[in-house]
């Protein structure tokens, strides 16, 4: 280093200058590369696109199927039409039909699956629909039954029943699917009722081997209570309406109608069963007697309601009004309720429970 400082002084003033310039250059081009790898890799990686692939590709269920229709099918013989009308893509419904004209057949609804062009979101929205028809036999065992009508045997029994009282998970436990037992439940929430056993093959969906096969089964009860012609509607009754039916009061009659000014209406009969104190027994004796007419419930315009007035709702916690609330500072305008599933401010169940008694305006 002395030798260089001592050989530094040597040289002429030009020389002396050109070494200055010589490291200047060096310092900067080092220090310029090492600015550079620092901020690379302090760099993000923008995954924006890629995360709005994801997002569309979860909310491909609900948005899919907004304009389908669902109804029971057999994929054996289902037209094209057919399953279009259901929400299938075309590309699902070619790869259906080939599968069908190679021979194939489905014998279970999970077989549908091994059509390489479904969607496992499509599966999971037409699993439930999927009937496939079984062979008829004149000696039908109740075994037999079990056996080739129910996937899980076990999981079937035979009772004695009333359709008009039965509640969805007795229905199920009898063998009916899930969407065989809604069918059922909203045929009665609409007023509908079974006046004789065979009435039960008129459901859609309920073929006619298993309806021959329950008919033994079904007890239509007797109400000694109220005439047949007395049918109460939920949404303009009065309190002395109600009290026509046997075991409700003057408590339970205000509680009623307390519950529908809570709500802003009655959608189903079944929401009687939500009022305070309404027991199981009371609700299947006057559920024959009451109706829901198809009348516009009161809506919460969400894009001018507080959480105060959002809470005060039977169906909304504080939970879903900051949802709603948060997703409405977020947008500034909501367009369409369903924007609340379409951009998860909210689950499906959420927004199906109060749909209803929600608008934009």
């Amino acid at each position: 280093m002395k030798k260089f400082f001592k050989e530094y002084f040597n040289f002429s003033k030009r020389e002396q200058n050109g070494l200055i310039v010589l490291f200047v250059l060096l310092i900067a081009i080092i220090g310029t590369d090492i600015f550079i790898s620092v901020r690379k890799s302090n760099q993000k990686v923008d995954f924006s696109d890629f995360e709005t692939e994801i997002d569309s590709f979860l909310v491909y269920q609900q948005t899919h199927f907004d304009d389908s229709e669902l109804f029971a099918f057999d994929p054996n013989t289902a037209s094209r039409e057919d399953l279009l009308r259901l929400g299938l893509s075309p590309k699902s419904v070619n790869g259906i039909m080939n599968y069908r004209e190679k021979g194939y057949k489905f014998y279970k609804p999970e077989d549908i699956t091994r059509v390489r062009t479904l969607k496992p979101e499509e599966y999971e929205v037409i699993k439930d629909y999927i009937v496939i028809e079984r062979p008829q036999y004149n000696n039908y065992s109740r075994n037999d039954y079990q056996r080739e009508y129910h996937d899980n045997a076990q999981s079937a029994e035979l009772f004695e029943f009333d359709p008009n009282t039965a509640t969805k998970d007795e229905l199920e436990r009898l063998g009916f699917k899930p969407w065989q037992a809604d069918n059922i439940v909203k045929y009665r929430s609409k007023g509908g009722r079974f006046k004789q056993p065979s009435d039960i093959a008129k459901i859609h969906g309920v073929d006619t081997v298993f309806a021959e096969r329950l008919i033994p089964y079904i007890k239509i009860g007797t109400h000694e209570t109220a005439s047949y012609d007395i049918i109460v509607n939920l949404n303009t009754a009065s309190e002395s309406d109600l009290q026509k039916l046997k075991g409700i009061g003057a408590a339970y009659s205000k509680r009623i109608i307390d519950y529908r000014n809570k709500l802003g209406g009655f959608v189903t009969v079944e929401q009687v069963r939500e009022v305070y104190g309404m027991t199981d027994e009371l609700y299947n004796g006057i559920l024959p007697y009451l109706k829901v007419d198809n009348e516009p419930v009161r809506t919460i315009n969400i894009n001018t309601v507080d959480f105060t007035t959002l809470v005060s709702h039977p169906y909304i916690d504080k939970k879903i009004a900051n949802a709603i609330l948060n997703y409405r500072d977020f947008a500034k305008t909501i367009k369409s309720t369903d924007e609340l599933v379409k951009q998860k401010a909210l689950s499906q169940s959420e927004y199906d429970k109060i749909s209803k008694y929600i608008s934009v305006k």
